[in-house]
């Protein structure tokens, strides 16, 4: 063979391993990625392709693997929308093919169309659909879910809900099943080190409201809250949850709190606080949003990292969603909902962090 007509051989031969290439890590195959061992030498070329850098993110490119430390395997795939940013670091809108044909111009009804019927997240700005044994989470920038902030890819197992009854008949297979959610969660856990304030402040004598909201996040960090959880929760609750459980946290004020999976048993644990339900908004229940606004203002300070922002709730045009953001943490936001029964509700929600 000629030095010439080689020459040619490789030209055409790296023109179509590039075209391989390009269509190999978009798209549907995409979702590939999940589960696949980053420590190998085959990663090496979607590493590159991505241009990844150390923590398995391009925010150039607009994507963002989450790698589990342990067993090296990636285990969700986010893509940037629009103004999506994380501890600081802004991404940039990915423009590559997505899975499934969604663009992230896609509203609620385009999305309903390719991946079927979602379901509104609890104090979130975000939908969940599932497809193909994949679970989307879809997270928008406001509370009308107009434009996409993000999309986060990922496995989880859809369990069909256990009913109370039968459950109660088969002792032997619940405490199989509470052992298995066990090591489930402990196997998820990021085991993230606890900044070194936190500790300073579990051991501290510090305002009890703060520590109990510290604690929430300690214990997601540390144990996906199964540090805090204890029995099932039966009595009814605000948004008709099926899969809730009791805590063995108390933040002082609240009415009561509760762990919960939506929409599925086997679906990441929640946590929210209930600070008052009532069938109207009177006096009280302005009293007990005040009355916490001052304590999250007072206990969660601009000189601790905290950053604190109203947020317009349609709901209601006196009580705005009250939100306080930490890079370390995540955010606390106070709410006000009203649901389609015309009961209100004051509570505590989270977003957070999960590296």
């Amino acid at each position: 063979m000629s030095p010439k007509f080689a020459l040619v051989v490789f030209f055409f031969t790296f023109l179509f391993f590039k075209a391989f290439s390009a269509d190999e890590y978009i798209g549907n195959n995409l979702l590939l990625l999940l589960g696949f061992n980053t420590a190998t030498k085959e990663f090496k070329p979607i590493k590159e392709f991505w241009l990844l850098d150390k923590k398995f993110e391009n925010n150039y490119g607009g994507i963002k693997l989450s790698v589990n430390t342990i067993t090296d395997k990636v285990e969700s795939i986010l893509i940037a929308g629009e103004n999506y940013q994380v501890n600081g670091t802004k991404f940039l809108k990915c423009s590559s093919a997505l899975p499934y044909g969604i663009l992230l111009s896609d509203d609620t009804a385009a999305l309903k169309a390719k991946l079927g019927d979602g379901q509104k997240l609890l104090g979130r700005n975000s939908m969940k659909f599932y497809k193909d044994k994949i679970a989307i989470e879809v997270s928008f920038t406001n509370a009308k879910l107009e434009t996409i902030g993000s999309i986060k890819f990922f496995t989880e197992t859809k369990a069909v809900p256990v009913d109370v009854k039968v459950a109660e008949q088969k002792k032997t297979s619940y405490a199989k099943i509470k052992n298995q959610e066990k090591y489930r969660q402990l196997e998820k856990s990021t085991f993230l080190e606890v900044p070194a304030e936190e500790v300073e402040n579990s051991s501290s004598n510090i305002n009890p409201f703060k520590k109990a909201i510290l604690d929430v996040f300690k214990s997601y960090h540390e144990s996906n809250f199964f540090s805090i959880k204890s029995g099932v929760k039966s009595s009814a609750n605000f948004w008709n949850y099926q899969f809730t459980y009791s805590t063995k946290l108390k933040i002082p004020g609240e009415k009561f709190n509760m762990l919960y999976s939506f929409p599925f048993y086997q679906s990441p644990l929640d946590f929210v606080s209930v600070i008052k339900e009532a069938d109207a908004v009177d006096q009280s229940f302005v009293s007990s949003y005040k009355a916490f606004e001052k304590k999250l203002m007072e206990n969660f300070p601009p000189a601790d990292g905290w950053v604190s922002s109203c947020i317009a709730n349609k709901e209601s045009k006196a009580l705005s969603d009250l939100e306080f953001t930490n890079d370390k943490y995540g955010s606390i936001v106070l709410d006000y909902s009203k649901n389609p029964k015309g009961k209100h509700i004051l509570y505590l929600r989270f977003l957070l962090y999960s590296n």
